[in-house]
């Protein structure tokens, strides 16, 4: 098998032709751009050369439009084809552009003028035509006598104010545009007012539709228990099928009723129990099948039931077969009965699947009522009255399109692009963000990526060398806690708890919280996690501390590190997973390593600030008794600044525990694990569980380090030996 040999430029060798390739994709999207509109400028000029219809001219204009828009959008482009020096110009350059589009302009309004006289009469027409209409639709409205005309009429009512809308631009330079306005309001206002009129009727016929179906559903529901056969189990679940239908093909009618969403419960109440009423006919089947071969062995039988008991919840098992467990011959006798009936009702022949099919799809029927418009008659007013609204808005603030307006609009739109190609430098600037080019940035970022995968290819593997001490000792440690028997862990936690804390309230709690947390199923994961924890806790002490003194004492070392340390603390977590990833794979590691960047920054500035605050007295104290700086160090800053490092550790453990779920994603086993299955799987319980456990743990954690944090502080001020 070949293998990609691993290229030999680096990073700093690639940005460059990244930069020059970016380059050359920006003079092709420039070129691009300026031949894309001038063509279209030249085919937006012959059609309207050939144009014989004013709506045709409409249409091209509001493509000239968009080119217009569009050359405004890349006034750069545009003013650097302009100018002479731009070599790109020698092949196309804005002027011709320019040109193109005063010739668009010219041959619009040469058009315009000669087609004028269609506008005025087809104006004329279409406010004639919508006038009728709006009295036509006045009259059916008047005749209107059923919730059920209220209904029908909506459709074609809809549609005429939907199209008086679209060509609003056309009736608007009409002299009496205000009077169809007005005409469309009386209109809404007449449909309203038969809505108001039919629409308790319709509500009353909707509620006696409703209670029928829920009386067949009430009904199906006291069927349930007595199914006793297959025909009898299809009839069922087919009449269920026919209600559910009719409740689907209904919604739009159904939706505003209050009692739908009652009737949609109960229909998924019944599927629910059929459901679970054919599912226990099948099981019980199952199980009998499996029993009858045994009716000549007493002993064998007794103990086939009573696993039969222990695996499921048959109905047949528990309420007919268990009570005669013990007695032999009635319980033979009834296993032949109940296999007779069985046989005789064709249980084998019980298909679960196919009310389990249903089952989902009366299930999907809430979504259906969420999401469906309604067509009662309040509705369906409300939806007239926010179209008439509209159309009283177009008419107001829509542009014409009268000849007069149209030849006003072209030249407005052959200025937007000259002003376009002749932009001010200052208005560039000042307009748009100054950013490295899309192109080169996107050609960078590739080289980027492709350099990094190239190094991962050739290093990973020592790399991950480098780091296997380090998973050695996790996994060793794990071994070792999950060997110790649970309450010699228990001991140790609460001799460790004591020694910190002095305090048998946060001794004994300490136990109870472990105890509790091994209680509910979750010892296993919870040494996982305990584990990672104290490892990386460990280790952001063993890098943190050191960098707090080194910062401590250089205020060069504490302008270098406190970004780096900013990054750390508000970067996230999936940023950094990613580089470590594709270094280490998935794993206990990595997970480490994303552990301690996130936990680490509160030990290093705790420390630090601890240092820094010790009193300069202590100090010249200890400077005038000739000490050095090792012995200052370790016998006067470090103990005076103990609690401001214990309050460090407190914060990294914390810091450590809300990584927990984070890690999981990369294969760190643990508490995080469920939590993460259960928002994937939307299980409350497993992830509330889970969650409570974490928390238990971080109490534990942040109890013991306060606890013992405040012991040192009381040691400092004499209070305690």
């Amino acid at each position: 098998m070949a293998i990609r040999p691993i290229p030999k430029q680096s990073i700093l060798d690639c940005l460059p032709t990244a930069v020059e390739s970016g380059d050359l994709r920006i003079d092709n999207r420039a070129l691009n751009f300026i031949q894309n509109i001038t063509k279209r400028a030249d085919d937006l000029t012959s059609q309207a050369q050939s144009a014989t219809d004013y709506s045709q001219l409409v249409k091209i204009t509001d493509s000239y439009t968009k080119l217009a828009d569009r050359a405004s959008t890349n006034a750069q482009t545009l003013k650097e084809l302009a100018n002479e020096s731009n070599p790109l110009t020698e092949v196309n350059s804005s002027a011709e552009l320019l040109e193109k589009v005063q010739l668009l302009s010219q041959a619009l309004e040469n058009k315009t003028q000669e087609l004028g006289a269609q506008f005025s009469s087809n104006s004329t027409t279409q406010y004639e035509t919508y006038n009728s209409s709006v009295a036509e639709f006045s009259n059916r409205i008047d005749s209107i006598d059923s919730p059920n005309q209220v209904i029908s009429i909506f459709k074609d009512l809809e549609f005429l104010l939907e199209d008086i809308a679209e060509n609003s631009r056309y009736l608007n330079s009409n002299d009496n545009f205000s009077e169809l306005v007005n005409k469309v309001e009386l209109l809404a206002q007449q449909y309203a007012d038969k809505t108001d009129t039919y629409s308790p009727s319709f509500m009353s016929d909707v509620a006696i539709q409703v209670g029928f179906i829920n009386d067949k559903i009430r009904g199906l529901m006291g069927q349930v228990d007595s199914l006793n056969s297959n025909i009898e189990v299809q009839s069922h679940i087919e009449q269920i099928s026919q209600i559910r239908n009719e409740i689907n093909s209904l919604a739009s009618t159904y939706k505003s009723f209050s009692g739908s969403k009652d009737m949609i419960f109960s229909l998924d109440e019944l599927s629910i129990a059929t459901h679970a009423k054919v599912q226990d006919m099948f099981d019980s089947n199952e199980i009998v099948s499996n029993l009858i071969p045994l009716v000549d062995d007493p002993e064998a039988l007794s103990r086939a039931l009573k696993e039969a008991s222990l695996r499921g919840d048959a109905s047949i098992v528990e309420n007919v077969l268990m009570p005669l467990v013990n007695k032999e011959n009635e319980l033979s006798a009834k296993l032949i009965d109940i296999a007779a009936q069985y046989e005789a009702g064709n249980y084998a022949e019980i298909k679960v699947s196919v009310i389990a099919n249903l089952d989902k799809a009366v299930g999907r029927l809430d979504r259906v009522y969420n999401s469906i418009r309604s067509t009662d008659p309040e509705a369906l007013s409300a939806t007239i009255s926010d179209l008439s609204r509209n159309i009283e808005t177009q008419f107001e603030s829509v542009r014409s399109v009268d000849p007069v307006t149209q030849v006003d609009y072209f030249a407005t739109l052959s200025t937007q692009v000259i002003n376009a190609a002749n932009v001010s430098d200052f208005s560039l600037f000042v307009n748009n963000a100054i950013s490295i080019p899309r192109e080169v940035m996107m050609n960078s970022r590739i080289c980027v990526d492709s350099a990094f995968r190239d190094f991962t290819r050739e290093f990973g593997d020592a790399i991950e060398t480098m780091f296997d001490p380090l998973l050695f000792f996790l996994a060793q440690f794990e071994q070792l806690l999950l060997a110790t028997p649970w309450p010699v862990f228990l001991l140790g936690a609460g001799a460790l708890a004591w020694l910190g804390s002095r305090s048998l309230k946060v001794t004994v709690g300490v136990i109870l919280g472990f105890f509790a947390i091994g209680f509910l199923g979750m010892w296993t994961p919870m040494i996982s996690t305990v584990t990672m924890i104290a490892t990386a806790t460990l280790l952001c002490l063993t890098i943190g501390i050191p960098l707090g003194v080194w910062m401590s004492r250089s205020d060069r070392a504490q302008a270098m590190i406190t970004p780096i340390l900013d990054i750390m603390q508000t970067i996230p977590s999936f940023v950094y997973l990613i580089p470590v990833v594709m270094m280490l794979g998935i794993g206990k590691v990595p997970g480490l390593i994303a552990v301690c960047i996130y936990a680490m920054p509160p030990i290093v500035r705790l420390t630090n600030l601890g240092i820094r605050l010790v009193d300069k007295e202590a100090m010249e104290a200890a400077d005038a008794f000739g000490a050095t700086y090792r012995e200052r160090l370790f016998m006067v800053q470090i103990p005076l600044a103990l609690p401001n490092i214990f309050a460090g550790v407190n914060q990294t453990i914390m810091m450590a525990l809300s990584m927990v779920v984070i890690a999981s994603m990369i294969g760190v086993t643990g508490l995080g694990l469920p939590v993460l299955q259960a928002v994937q799987n939307q299980y409350l319980s497993l992830g509330m569980l889970n969650g409570l456990a974490i928390v238990a743990l971080a109490i534990i954690f942040d109890r013991v380090s306060q606890a013992f944090g405040t012991r040192i502080q009381k040691h400092r001020s004499g209070d305690v030996l």
